[in-house]
């Protein structure tokens, strides 16, 4: 039997297409161009990225969600139905929130939050990578300057949107440790709204698109948004996976996050918030009596065991961990680590000396 296979769809721009061909070359812009297949994603999703890269992932992917109703504001002071502004005006008040504390915006910095970093320091926009910062204000000034209909079709993002949140949840919670369901409570709501935005604009750009040329307009504003969020993982991937080279005015690990105080010893001599001297590239960091490294076949993970404590640790902070034997300056295991996963040992120093600190404070750690 010969198989089947659905027609082609019809290039918009040589004829006017029908509602139905219009939404599948629309969706099949997304099946091509939408972010969830760029191999940062993959990496996040599948568990293959340090903290650090995902604290970067974080921090960066803040920018957009706080410009997002920038974009919409904009958007609804050009819309001349006080109908239509009813229904956008919604998409401003769920990233705002109806009141301090509430919307997107504040749940995305809760997940800023959950990974370490201090409010203020991402509030601030510090360390946004400038291709960052200038992919999504060029989609600001895009729904800002162009037709509404390309404006409105620019949105149409979100009918792919549900499919990356349900891997981006699963898969998070599932390899990272330190990520929590409040962590990522920000996507819950997306779940129901998404769709809810992506019927309405879709609607509009089928009745409004009344042209081959206003056909390719809309697919064109589509295929525009999802290079905004691809140019955005590019930066990502091109500053913190591969080859590493973070910029000098982008953030740094180690900085914007909220340091935890240590623990409280019992006796006159304790001091709870003593903050520990950072570590160098010439101390050599051990284990004190009584902590140890232990693979834990349970769970089938490693965890730092001390009296009456339990740590987990992620992939990185075992690399490290397992090469802090006395003996080694931080300067040898980085140069050990680089020799390893064929990376720069200055970089991964410059990575490892506060998740170092981070241990000492805990009381895990000593030199």
């Amino acid at each position: 039997m010969t198989a089947q296979f659905p027609p082609p769809v019809p290039e918009a721009g040589q004829r006017l297409l029908s509602h139905e061909e219009l939404e599948a070359a629309l969706r099949d812009i997304g099946a091509r161009r939408y972010h969830n297949l760029h191999p940062f994603h993959r990496l996040l999703h599948d568990g293959k990225l340090s903290k650090d890269q995902v604290r970067a992932w974080a921090l960066n992917r803040y920018y957009y969600q706080a410009m997002i109703p920038v974009k919409d504001a904009a958007l609804l002071a050009r819309l001349p139905d006080a109908q239509l502004r009813r229904i956008w005006r919604q998409r401003i008040v769920d990233h705002d929130g109806d009141h301090e504390g509430d919307g997107g915006i504040e749940r995305w910095l809760k997940l800023a939050e959950g990974v370490g970093f201090a409010r203020d320091y991402v509030l601030s926009t510090q360390g946004i990578l400038s291709a960052t910062r200038f992919s999504v204000d060029a989609y600001v000034h895009f729904v800002s300057e162009r037709s509404l209909l390309e404006a409105i079709a620019s949105s149409l993002t979100e009918m792919f949107s549900p499919t990356i949140i349900s891997e981006r949840v699963a898969g998070m919670l599932k390899n990272y440790d330190f990520i929590t369901k409040e962590t990522l409570a920000y996507f819950d709501k997306r779940l129901t709204q998404a769709p809810r935005d992506a019927d309405f604009a879709l609607d509009y750009v089928k009745r409004h698109a009344t042209t081959p040329e206003m056909q390719r307009a809309a697919m064109d504003a589509l295929t525009f948004k999802c290079n905004v969020l691809w140019t955005q993982l590019d930066a990502l991937y091109f500053a913190y996976v591969s080859p590493g080279m973070v910029p000098p005015d982008a953030w740094q690990p180690g900085e914007g996050l909220v340091t935890e105080n240590a623990p409280a010893e019992p006796g006159p001599a304790a001091t709870p918030t003593a903050q520990p001297a950072a570590f160098s590239g010439s101390d050599v960091p051990r284990l004190p009596r009584g902590v140890r490294l232990r693979f834990d076949e349970v769970r089938n993970k490693h965890v730092l065991l001390a009296p009456e404590r339990t740590f987990d640790l992620d992939d990185n902070a075992v690399a490290v961990l397992k090469l802090v034997d006395g003996q080694n300056t931080v300067s040898q295991i980085a140069h050990t680590l680089g020799q390893t996963y064929d990376a720069d040992p200055a970089v991964i120093e410059a990575d490892i000396l506060p998740m170092l600190a981070g241990l000492a404070q805990k009381r895990v750690l000593e030199r």
